[in-house]
């Protein structure tokens, strides 16, 4: 029969098997593990067997993929083993709630590393232009394209798919940016109304509004207030310090996850850590609790703290926020927004933005101007005044 072989394959051990086929060829396979069984086909056994230790030459310098590993199974370890050691706490969380979320249970995350195309990733960031914002894209393109750049430095793949990916327009997007939200100065004076306010009983009707207050006089992150203590505190010369963050990450024993807890890290980056001066109303909050720990004999070390003096949680801090603003009848704000309300008060006033960039803890100035400088028509109405 045509094509059937005439000899039974030679064994090589480890260099694969050659057989000679009816028609005078000589068929070569070659299996090493993880890889697709290697088929070559030439004109003599001379031939076949230099094709095989080519082969096998090429999966030891690993510039074959092998077909048996799935992208969630490299991504995995790749987080595992290369971005967890490197990473703070929050910064690995939030890489791996990307991967969990917008990747694994993809075409993408199920597809042979081998065989994974920039057609493929392309496919799957357009799947999300009707439901994800462009920054959360993003992250997405910059998690897949910084796995495959350490794949291809250490030769576990031959090129980056990711390369030939364009991420779609911010304008084509369904879900676009939303714009910042600031307080109402009339709701923010209503609040500070508020610090003294309390029950019939003495006891303080809303804890943390001297809190808020200081966020809306300093421009802090709510990570950064919480993890404000009063060493930092510097009454005298009217300044505060920030040099660390509170931040909430997962509990890991060793690979498994067990819940969640509320650390202390330094600032997200160099420029993170600034002073801030303080203006009179950050003076009265700070006096105010500092004043109520005295009164509750709280002894702590936190600025903002719980009746038992420990550091306050941040989801129980934004949904106090919200009770609060709920109780008071403002119009209901994110704990973000008084930070916005600081800085863009700053920039109405004139102040340059550099300063405001550096009280906001900005790693650059074209953060604070990309978030916060919009033209106003009025504004440019009266810029050209001076042309009548």
């Amino acid at each position: 029969m045509t094509g059937s072989t005439k000899n039974p394959p030679r064994k090589r051990k480890g260099t694969g098997s050659i057989q000679k086929k009816e028609n005078g060829t000589y068929l070569g396979r070659l299996r090493i593990a993880g890889y697709d069984t290697f088929y070559y086909t030439g004109r003599s056994e001379k031939e076949v067997q230099k094709k095989l230790n080519e082969f096998r030459a090429l999966t030891e310098r690993k510039e074959i993929v092998p077909r048996k590993q799935t992208v969630n199974t490299y991504i995995q370890n790749w987080l595992q083993t290369v971005k967890m050691p490197s990473l703070k706490r929050s910064s690995y969380d939030r890489l791996e709630r990307t991967f969990e979320k917008q990747i694994r249970d993809t075409q993408v995350g199920r597809c042979q590393l081998g065989t994974l195309s920039s057609k493929d990733i392309q496919t799957l960031l357009n799947s999300y232009i009707q439901t994800l914002s462009y920054s959360t894209i993003k992250k997405v393109y910059s998690l897949l394209n910084d796995c495959f750049r350490y794949a291809v430095a250490i030769r576990d793949i031959p090129h980056n798919p990711a390369d030939g990916v364009h991420l779609p327009k911010e304008e084509n997007l369904a879900v676009q940016t939303k714009d910042i939200q600031t307080m109402p100065y009339a709701d923010l004076q209503v609040l500070e109304a508020s610090i003294g306010s309390v029950y019939s009983t003495g006891k303080l009707r809303y804890r943390y509004a001297a809190a808020y207050i200081l966020i809306a006089n300093t421009g802090l992150r709510s990570g950064e207030a919480l993890a404000l203590t009063w060493d930092m505190v510097d009454l005298a010369a009217r300044t505060i310090t920030i040099s660390q963050n509170a931040s909430r990450v997962r509990i890991r024993d060793g690979m498994d996850r067990k819940g969640s807890e509320q650390i202390i890290t330094s600032t997200k980056t160099r420029a993170g850590t600034r002073q801030i001066p303080l203006n009179e109303k950050a003076l009265v909050a700070l006096k105010h609790l500092r004043a109520q720990q005295e009164l509750e004999h709280v002894h702590t070390r936190f600025v903002i703290a719980t009746s038992t003096g420990k550091m306050v949680v941040q989801n129980s801090f934004y949904q106090s926020f919200q009770k609060t603003q709920m109780s008071l009848g403002i119009n209901p704000v994110t704990v973000h927004a008084l930070r916005h309300t600081f800085a863009t008060d700053l920039l109405d006033r004139g102040v340059d933005i550099k300063i405001v960039s550096q009280l906001l803890g900005h790693s650059s100035v074209k953060i604070t101007y990309d978030t916060y400088v919009h033209t106003d028509i009025s504004k440019a109405f009266s810029a050209v005044e001076w042309l009548d």
